[in-house]
């Protein structure tokens, strides 16, 4: 009978250390990264003084996932439009591709918190095959880094997002997601 009721008990200590735990593995690299972020900053917001450090470091951080080959794996981009610019001295015609709210997405997701924008100078291949409003996942090589000025912690009443900034690439590949 002792031995049916520590089971029991273990069970239900195991069961109520579940529900504790919202970590969400991912495949996006970005929300990966920026998870593990927080957690190595847990009085991010303790203080004036620790808000200004771990922000500091947040942009610091950020900037430097954008050399990671795999910055953009798996995120999930929505393509908000096309832009003619001049890059060196040739015309080129960019794409704006933005991180995206999802209702779908379970509520432990940091990617529904996440802002990022990533201009993607295209081939004419691309350009055709793309379309506004539509959603994708990319690949690409860095052509500029973002600037740390881009890079924002918002922290406005009960919501917490993180603004990585905007970035450059060359897209080798756009998937469209379902």
């Amino acid at each position: 009978m002792k031995k049916l009721a520590f089971v029991f008990f273990a069970f239900l200590a195991a069961c109520g250390n579940r529900e504790k735990s919202p970590e969400v593995s991912s495949n996006v690299f970005l929300e990966n990264q920026l998870q593990q972020f927080i957690a190595a900053n847990p009085a991010w917001t303790k203080d004036e003084a620790s808000l200004d450090e771990t922000t500091d470091q947040f942009k610091r951080t950020t900037i430097k996932w954008s050399n990671e080959q795999d910055f953009l794996k798996d995120m999930p981009l929505e393509l908000k439009g096309f832009r003619d610019t001049i890059l060196g001295d040739q015309a080129t015609k960019l794409a704006t591709f933005k991180a995206y709210g999802d209702k779908n997405r379970g509520e432990n997701s940091l990617l529904d918190r996440i802002q990022l924008q990533i201009d993607g100078i295209l081939s004419d291949e691309h350009l055709e095959a793309l379309k506004v409003g539509q959603r994708y996942t990319l690949s690409g090589t860095l052509y500029k880094q973002g600037k740390r000025d881009d890079v924002k912690f918002i922290n406005v009443a009960d919501f917490k997002g993180y603004d990585l900034g905007k970035y450059l690439f060359f897209v080798n590949e756009a998937t469209p997601l379902p």
